[in-house]
């Protein structure tokens, strides 16, 4: 069985391109080049080959879900599989319509992969922290806040600089800057001391566990001399039971919030416009389905901003799921909607790819 390229063959045969070897990654010389999507090196009678031959540059406004394919077309290989992209449907709607007949709008997944043979269509996603749609913007208002605060405090400092834990707030600007003044005051008092400074308003804990809220600190950049440590919240509580059956893990409250955006996608009737979700359009079709779940806390890239336009909202904190819970998750999602989703894989926040679903 092959996978179905299509138009990328159809180009290959127009730009006049002789096969020479199969292979995804290569060499450049005179007269050669590896095209990734073709998984074979065309020889041309010119030094270059059209770069729309390459699916990789349609994840260029995309830079985590590029991020997310490639280590999972990495994991998929370390497990001695053969696997390339073939193209990324979502931005390809022509392409797609006289590959597979479709009407624009159907097949709107994110990432085509050739896996062994056969053709996978794969979506990408991050799963929120619930409740956590305003802590970015809490964030940022430390951020861009507190140094300007500081700018005095850090010249006191013994080391040249401070550390302050912060722990983003949700009220009204007025409280936030309330709030900011007096982390000020604590930092000063900790660069007039050279000491570690406590919360005074802090329940009594003992000091030898406790984290100073400001403290001297030896900055790793001069430039950048007031450190922030931000004191996020935790709202995902997983309950971990050891049964005969093995250990079961209980998402509580938090599991209905966590499944909301994968629920989208596998749904028949989606909230927002009241659709069938994009892997289960692609099931529909028969295709085989898989899904990313990207927990990758830390990889958050700004997007972009069009001069004149106001400022987009900050997307929302992401969850850290662990692969446990994310195969909890997974099967329960899973088991609402059957016979959409035939695998699944998540992207943990160091990188690594664990398998959390594969439809029996």
């Amino acid at each position: 069985m092959e996978c179905n390229v299509g138009e990328r063959e159809k180009l290959a045969e127009r730009a006049d391109l002789w096969v020479l070897e199969v292979g995804d990654t290569g060499p450049f010389d005179a007269g050669s080049r590896v095209v990734p999507g073709l998984a074979s090196t065309f020889k041309t009678r010119r030094p270059t080959v059209p770069q729309n031959l390459d699916p990789w540059r349609l994840f260029a406004s995309s830079p985590q879900e590029q991020s997310g394919f490639r280590l999972l077309v990495a994991f998929l290989r370390a497990q001695g599989r053969q696997v390339t992209l073939q193209g990324k449907p979502d931005d390809e709607q022509k392409r797609y319509h006289q590959l597979l007949g479709v009407e624009a709008g159907v097949l709107t997944v994110d990432a085509h992969l050739c896996v062994d043979g056969a053709d996978w269509y794969v979506d990408h996603t991050t799963v929120p922290l619930p409740g956590s749609a305003w802590l970015p913007s809490a964030v940022r208002a430390a951020s861009d806040t507190l140094p300007r605060l500081l700018a005095r405090a850090v010249l006191l400092s013994p080391t040249g600089g401070l550390r302050i834990t912060v722990t983003p707030q949700q009220g009204t600007p007025k409280e936030r800057s309330r709030y900011f003044a007096r982390l000020a005051a604590l930092g000063e008092k900790a660069a007039r001391t050279g000491r570690p400074v406590f919360d005074p308003e802090a329940p009594e804990v003992d000091t030898a566990f406790a984290t100073p809220i400001a403290e001297p600190w030896h900055p790793a950049d001069p430039t950048e001399p007031v450190v922030l440590s931000f004191n996020l919240p935790q709202p995902i509580q997983v309950r971990h039971q050891l049964t005969p059956e093995g250990w079961v893990h209980d998402l509580g409250p938090s599991g209905d919030a966590l499944a909301h955006p994968i629920d989208e996608k596998l749904t028949t009737r989606k909230k927002k416009n009241g659709g069938p979700g994009q892997l289960r359009r692609a099931a529909e079709l028969g295709l085989t389905t898989g899904l990313v779940l990207d927990a990758r806390v830390g990889w958050q890239p700004p997007r972009l901003h069009v001069d004149g336009a106001p400022p987009r909202r900050p997307s929302p904190a992401i969850a850290p799921l662990q692969p446990e819970v994310a195969r909890t998750l997974m099967h329960e999602v899973a088991a609402r909607h059957p016979d959409v989703l035939t695998r699944a894989w998540l992207v943990a926040d160091d990188s690594s790819v664990h398998d959390v679903y594969n439809r029996p």
